[in-house]
C-alpha cells in the first residue's frame, strides 16, 4: 500500500511533475503517466515538500506503530550521536569543550580574596603552582585533542528508537531504524545516502540499526543505481509502488533496451531491494 500523504505532496511545477527531471523528456513523461495512475491532476500546484514530507512521515508511523509498538519513538532531524551505538561520537567533542576559563576565574576570584585577606605566603605558593601546574595541562592537552580524528554522521531525516532503560534519562535511547529521503534522484543525490549508510555501519557500536532510503523518484534506472548498492542501503522504500508499477509497465515496452529497464524495475522487486511503504510499516512494528 502507498504512503496516505503522498498525494498531496505531489503536483506540479512549470507543467512538470515534481518528481521529475525537467530536463529529461523520458522522467517527464514517465512522471505524467506516475502522476496520472496515482490520480494527481495537473491542475494542482506545489512547492517545496522536503518539511512537510517529513513532518507527514513522522505522523503516519507514529500512528500506524502506536497500536502495536508503543515502545517506538519516531523523530525527525535526529544527531546520530544521540542514541546508544553512536554515543561515543559524541564524546570527543563534550571532551574538547574548553573549561579552562572557569578554573582561571576561580583562580583570580582566589587571589582577588587573598590580596584583601591576611598575608599567607604559603598559601600564596600553592596557587602559584596550582596554577602553573593548569598552565601546563591546557599546553599538553590542546595538542592532544587537536590531534585526534573527529568523526561524525550526518543527520537522521527519520530516526525509530526505543528505551533500553526504564530510566531513559540515565542512559541513550537504542537506534532501530534511520531514513534518509530523497523525494526525487540525481547522479548527485544518489551518493548521500549509501554514504550514511557506510558509514553508520563502520562507526556503530553495537547492533547495525534498520537502514534504508524512502523516494518517489519514478526512473527504475536510479532506483537501480541506489537500490543495487554494496550493502550500504538494507534496501529502497518506495511512497507509491503500486502506481509506479503500473506506469513503468506501460511506459518500457516495444524496444529491447525498453524491456530490459522494465525486467531489471521487477527484478528488483523481486529481490526485495525496492520495497513498498507499507513494507517498511510493516517491519518496523517487529523491531
Amino acid at each position: 500500500m502507498p504512503a496516505p500523504f503522498v498525494a498531496t505532496l505531489c503536483g506540479y511545477r512549470d507543467g512538470k511533475p515534481n518528481t521529475s527531471d525537467g530536463s529529461k523528456i523520458d522522467s517527464i513523461e514517465l512522471g505524467h503517466l506516475f502522476f496520472e495512475k496515482i490520480g494527481v491532476s495537473e491542475a494542482q500546484k506545489v512547492g517545496k515538500i522536503d518539511h512537510a514530507w517529513s513532518h507527514a512521515m513522522v505522523a503516519d508511523l507514529t500512528e500506524k506503530l502506536t497500536p502495536t509498538a508503543p515502545h517506538l519513538v519516531v523523530g525527525r532531524e535526529q544527531a546520530a550521536h544521540a542514541f546508544e551505538q553512536y554515543a561515543h561520537l559524541g564524546a570527543l567533542r563534550t571532551l574538547a569543550k574548553d573549561e579552562t576559563p572557569d578554573v582561571d576565574n576561580a583562580l583570580e576570584r582566589l587571589r582577588l580574596h587573598m590580596s584583601t585577606a591576611s598575608a599567607n605566603n604559603d598559601l600564596s605558593g600553592l596557587v602559584d603552582a596550582l596554577s602553573s601546574a593548569l598552565d601546563q595541562s591546557k599546553s599538553h592537552r590542546r595538542p592532544l585533542l587537536d590531534a585526534l580524528g573527529d568523526e561524525s554522521l550526518p543527520k537522521l531525516d527519520i530516526s525509530v528508537h526505543r528505551d533500553l532503560d526504564p530510566a531513559p534519562q540515565l542512559g541513550h535511547p537504542h537506534l532501530v531504524a534511520g531514513m534518509s529521503l530523497k523525494w526525487s534522484l540525481r547522479t548527485d543525490r544518489l551518493q548521500d545516502p549509501r554514504t550514511h549508510g557506510a558509514k553508520m555501519a563502520a562507526l556503530r557500536r553495537g547492533r547495525m540499526p534498520h537502514f534504508s532510503a524512502v523516494t518517489m523518484e519514478p526512473r527504475p534506472y536510479f532506483l537501480a543505481r541506489l537500490g543495487q548498492g554494496t550493502g550500504d542501503l538494507d534496501c529502497v522504500y518506495h511512497l507509491h509502488l503500486p502506481a509506479l508499477t503500473a506506469a513503468v509497465d506501460d511506459y518500457y515496452t516495444g524496444l529491447k533496451s525498453r524491456v530490459r529497464i522494465r525486467d531489471t524495475f521487477h527484478r528488483m522487486i523481486d529481490q526485495r531491494r525496492l520495497r513498498d511503504y507499507d513494507d517498511l510499516v510493516s517491519y518496523l512494528k517487529t523491531l
